[in-house]
């Protein structure tokens, strides 16, 4: 990609710099503001270098690195029209840019006179492929921020290398509590929600479905996201009396659940939760309804693409979403809408273009960190921090703030059911479970506590 730049001797010099002196050592150098303190051969005062800024030429490349391909694909796909259609808007205008009730200063004509370009990788679902990726983004393609993270293991490892190389990173769809908890860091931004929050949402409407003396079976994911998504879960159903008779946890790529739902034939269960994604979840889905077509079934992290693919099967199972097409504001249905106009005419069919919560995420991620910038009126990483630290925006759910603490947003939990087969008509997937939970919690307490975002 042609990014305009002069030839790549300054980001050479950047990275390079870097290195040299270490992440801490260039904030230093740059202070709060890092705007000036190199000087051209004339004694003009240039900025001083932080990551991939300061940029020259007329554009300016954004790093998309999702999976594309593998178990979690549908959703990183969806990503990556989010990511389209928030790049689109920025340089042309349309959806939340030129809408009033997006207080923004994006004004649809590119981001502080540069026209937006971006570049993209397929993670594959791998976190290793997911570090090289956003390396190769970094130095080759000179992203000024990256975005992505299909899942938690991905996101974890860009965020690692948007620190290491002072490049901000705005997390999708890593759902996991150390993003914004131990793994933490000053470049790493989350829209979605995580599974502690997950949990808490779901509490009350398990209770309120199924009461308080539930058998419940439980299958998870066998890698760090299914673990602490297990411990959250068990932590907030013993609260509510409920015990566990029967548990496995399986690899990601398993394809086969029939024996497992075999397994629990001769179990004494109520409730069967799968803590599972992408065609993990659909696969152990068909196969547990297959074999127990009216159990009642817990989905803690679902999606309209699980949802797509397994079809009957989603028929009354509960869980979490990052968005559904169900909300309605005056920035849910703007993004809804001007995703379907775009879309429908590539695919061929309004169902197919609905949006979901994945392109939701990255369409908002994309244009929040636009805002900082415009806010900022630099590319300067250290500013846009600063903007990005504490913000309140609305993103369709109502207020809500991406807190300078563990730079988590405090958002609102949708809760969900699945609607039966008959009923899944032009993308209706799910309906809402009363009003979108608030599950809030303090800095120093659930996966905050544990993070430390360090100096810049």
């Amino acid at each position: 990609m042609d990014s305009g730049r002069d030839g790549g001797g300054r980001s050479v010099f950047r990275r390079n710099l870097l290195r040299s002196i270490g992440a801490s050592g260039l904030a230093g150098l740059a202070g709060c503001g890092g705007s000036e303190g190199v000087t051209d051969g004339d004694g003009t005062p240039t900025p001083t270098p932080v990551g991939n800024y300061p940029v020259s030429g007329d554009s300016v490349t954004f790093g998309f690195n999702v999976a594309s391909s593998g178990t979690y694909s549908t959703s990183g796909q969806q990503e990556l029209r989010g990511f389209e259609l928030a790049v689109k808007h920025i340089n042309n205008g349309g959806g939340w840019v030129t809408n009033d009730s997006y207080e923004s200063p994006l004004d649809g004509d590119g981001l502080l006179s540069k026209n937006v370009e971006y570049a993209v990788e397929d993670t594959g679902g791998s976190s290793d492929t997911a570090r090289t990726n956003a390396q190769r983004l970094v130095d080759s393609e000179e992203a000024i921020m990256l975005a992505g993270g299909t899942s938690s293991a991905a996101g974890v490892a860009n965020q690692e290398v948007a620190a290491q190389n002072q490049v901000v990173y705005m997390a999708t769809m890593a759902h996991g509590n150390t993003l914004t908890g131990a793994d933490c860091n000053r470049y790493s931004f989350r829209e979605l929600f995580n599974s502690h929050m997950t949990a808490e949402a779901l509490a009350p409407v398990l209770r309120e479905e199924y009461g308080e003396d539930v058998n419940y079976a439980k299958f998870f994911e066998r890698n760090d996201w299914g673990k602490a998504l297990q411990d959250d879960m068990d932590r907030v159903l013993g609260e509510l009396g409920w015990s566990p008779v029967w548990e496995r946890s399986s690899q990601v790529g398993t394809t086969d659940f029939s024996q497992y739902a075999s397994e629990i034939e001769s179990v004494d269960f109520d409730v069967i939760v799968l803590g599972l994604r992408g065609l993990n979840a659909v696969n152990a889905l068909r196969a547990f309804r297959e074999t127990f077509p009216d159990s009642d079934i817990v989905l803690p992290l679902a999606s309209l693409e699980v949802a797509q693919t397994a079809g009957g099967a989603i028929d009354g199972v509960i869980g979490t979403v990052a968005w559904t097409p169900a909300i309605t504001s005056s920035l849910s249905d703007a993004f809804r809408e001007t995703f379907r106009e775009e879309y429908s005419s590539t695919t061929g069919s309004a169902k197919s273009a609905v949006p979901s919560g994945s392109a939701y995420i990255a369409y908002t991620q994309t244009l929040q960190y636009a805002s900082a910038v415009e806010r900022a009126g630099t590319f300067n990483p250290i500013e846009v921090i600063g903007e990005l630290e504490g913000h309140e925006y609305d993103a369709g759910l109502g207020t809500q703030t991406l807190r300078a603490c563990d730079h988590q947003a405090t958002r609102r939990v949708p809760v969900v059911r699945g609607k039966p087969e008959v009923q899944q008509s032009y993308g209706t997937y799910y309906g809402l479970v009363g009003q979108p939970a608030n599950v809030q919690y303090a800095c120093d307490s659930g996966p905050a506590a544990s993070c430390s975002l360090g100096g810049n």
